[in-house]
This record gives structure tokens, sequence and C-alpha cells, in this order.
């Protein structure tokens, strides 16, 4: 490297580097890491999953997916503990929003359903009947390796010690990624008391 180089030592690392035995992909965005799980996203609100949620149009693949973060994720916003990227316009359909405000005579009287472990209002609504949305929520966290399933140590066997999570400034994972308005998470109970989840039928 020459002495007026712009080249950074992050360089050596490619910007996306794929773990397909444990379906992991880690985004370099210059000195910083985004760590996701494609299939578990995807299993959340992709297309064509079966779970209650607001859901992508016609995001399918772990490719679509990758493009959808690279675009929607600067260097410049990650830091801080928390990152939530809130309510990104996309100025056309990214997806269908299946969340609801309710209106005071309806909170604590609608059939709450078990989703992902949690007990949430539920209405049940005509297919096709979800409204479409332009907005898109992305929520990171900073990395643990307790839930990371080896990527961590995959991500340093690739490279080598000189290009380690703990020598890039911040490590993200990716906790969920849905189109629509925002909602904390499903443990604020006070707040989904008065929220629901359109259910297809």
């Amino acid at each position: 490297m020459g002495l007026f180089s712009n080249k950074s030592p992050f360089d050596a690392v490619t910007k996306i580097s794929v773990f397909p035995t444990i379906s992991a992909v880690v985004l370099r965005k210059d000195d910083r890491l985004v760590v996701f799980n494609p299939r578990y996203l995807l299993g959340k609100h992709g297309t064509g999953t079966d779970q209650i949620a607001s859901k992508f149009m016609n995001l399918r693949t772990a490719t679509q997916l990758l493009e959808l973060i690279d675009r929607n994720i600067s260097a410049s916003a990650l830091q801080g503990q928390k990152v939530e990227l809130k309510e990104i316009n996309f100025g056309e359909p990214v997806g269908f929003d299946a969340l609801v405000k309710l209106p005071l005579d309806l909170v604590d009287r609608l059939k709450t359903e078990d989703v992902r472990g949690n007990e949430i209002n539920v209405i049940p609504t005509d297919r096709g009947k979800v409204p479409q949305t332009s907005l898109l929520n992305i929520i990171l966290v900073p990395f643990d390796p307790k839930y990371g399933d080896g990527v961590d140590n995959l991500f340093k066997a690739k490279y080598g010690n000189f290009m380690k999570f703990e020598n890039f400034k911040f490590v993200y994972a990716i906790v969920t990624i849905y189109p629509g308005k925002f909602a904390p998470p499903m443990t604020d109970r006070n707040w989904w008391r008065e929220h629901a989840l359109l259910r297809e039928i």
C-alpha cells in the first residue's frame, strides 16, 4: 500500500460475505458490518409466508433481500446501541401493511392470537383487502455472538485474525425488516393492546 493510497485496511473484506451452512450474510459498510439471516427474515415478512404480519411484495430470494438492505442502510446510520430506520418512504408500494390502530371501543374486546410467542389482537380480513404501503422499517442491534450461530468464527476463518469482528467499528445484526408503519417489539403490551394485525382469510 503506497504512502498516499486511499485504500482502507477494511477493503480486504469483500462487500458481501456469504456463509450458506448457517444461512448467514455479512454486509460490509466501510468499517462497519451488518449480519443477517435471509431465511429468518423472509420467513417473518417475505412473500409467501403464512405468518400474521405486514408482508413484502415480490420479495422471495436472499439476493432480493440483500439488495434491499444494501440500498437502505448507510455506514453513517450504523452507530449507537440500537439502530431503528423507521418508515423509509420508497414513493411506491413495497408491501402490505397489516398494522392498524384500534378505535377505543374495540380495545380489550378483540380475540387475540399467538403471534411469534405473543398474544396479539388479530382482525380477520378478506383476501386482497390488506392495504399496500410504500414504507419500510429496518431494526438492528449490536451483534451478540450467543445468537450468531458461529458466523463470527466463520468470518475470522475466512479473513484471518487481522479482520475479526472485533476489528470493525460497529457490528450489527438485523433483527427485523418489514414494510408499513413502525411498531415496537411485540413484548410492548401497552402499545399492542391498542393495535391489531390484519390476517387474510
